[in-house]
């Protein structure tokens, strides 16, 4: 009888799957049921499951993601690609070894090329990625340890930063936690305006309805900046396990509004938030590549917290379609079509 099996997300229970996601040292909110609901109700989504089962049928390691069609149309055989928004969760090498073989069979014939975006990285599961022809390529992150008081987290900003909120202060900006589906709407808006000025793509705005309409544990809401009662940064962000996920931002783009500084006052106030609410960690969701210029890197390590490289592991299925689809994607950007 084999040691394990693989199985997917129909196959095991939600509770357990729950569970195991709960207890893991590595487990993230990215890897629950709730997550992969979430996607699975998204249409420009299809979200996928594998698990790892021992012989008493006890998940002993977890994979979760979804593939994605980043350009519709005619091509979009070419933009399809996989994606995991946080490494594997595993308890040890041979399930996790099993599990990615079962993944890679999968999805060669769905996917031009799959990218894991890690969360953690350790020898194991370096060693155990590239052995199935992973390829690392560095990208940073921060994750900043939320003290447990408002003044010692003032100490640890920078000047700038704090300059910047001096500054801020006077104009009487608000900042608040919302979870209603009404904030949906202002936040989408403000999402598009900024995105349409980084050239990049977003999911629908039925991907942040099912957000907050599957969400049973309180998992997702916003965060707003209100001037005069107007929301002008809107911050859509999950909590899990301690750590706030700081996901998608829409910020109003009006350059004088931006002259006061309000992007500095929203995440000090946005931490200090973290602070009286037991969240332990801030996580920025990403800070660029290493050897690249990226000033919204320097912007966040003004805040402190750690900088770290955990990388992604990117393995292409089609290395013609992967080199078409990455200079097609160029070139929509620079003619503003994504």
């Amino acid at each position: 009888m084999a040691k394990y099996r693989i199985v997917t997300a129909d196959e095991v229970s939600r509770q357990e799957w729950q569970c195991y996601v709960d207890r893991h040292e590595n487990g993230t909110v990215f890897h629950t049921p709730y997550m992969y609901d979430v996607f699975s109700a998204s249409a420009e989504y299809q979200a996928y499951a594998f698990f790892t089962l021992d012989g008493n049928g006890k998940i002993c390691g977890l994979l979760t993601g979804f593939y994605q069609t980043v350009k519709p149309g005619l091509f979009a055989f070419l933009s399809k690609r996989s994606v995991m928004l946080q490494a594997p969760i595993f308890d040890d090498s041979e399930a996790l070894k099993l599990l990615l073989a079962y993944y890679l069979s999968y999805a060669k014939r769905k996917a031009v090329y799959s990218e894991i975006r890690n969360h953690y990285l350790d020898n194991q599961y370096r060693q155990l990625c590239i052995s199935q022809v992973f390829k690392w390529e560095g990208h940073y992150n921060i994750v900043k340890n939320i003290p447990d008081a408002s003044e010692i987290l003032w100490k640890e900003i920078g000047r700038k930063r704090k300059d910047g909120i001096n500054k801020a202060k006077k104009f009487g900006f608000e900042v608040c936690a919302n979870t209603d589906m009404s904030a949906i709407d202002t936040f989408y808006k403000l999402l598009k305006l900024k995105y349409l000025e980084l050239k990049l793509p977003i999911p629908g705005k039925l991907f942040f309805e099912n957000c907050l309409r599957l969400d049973t544990q309180s998992s997702c809401m916003f965060f707003e900046l209100k001037d005069a009662s107007m929301v002008r940064v809107s911050l859509f962000a999950f909590v899990y396990g301690g750590t706030l996920h700081a996901f998608y931002i829409g910020t109003d783009q009006d350059q004088e509004f931006l002259r006061k500084r309000p992007v500095d006052f929203f995440y000090y106030e946005v931490m200090r938030w973290c602070v009286t609410n037991s969240v332990t960690h801030f996580d920025w969701m990403g800070a660029g590549k290493p050897g690249k210029e990226y000033g919204v890197r320097d912007f966040k390590l003004q805040y402190g917290g750690d900088l770290v490289d955990y990388g992604r592991f990117i393995r292409v299925h089609s290395s013609l379609k992967y080199g078409i689809a990455k200079i097609g994607f160029k070139i929509l950007q620079r003619m503003g079509k994504v």
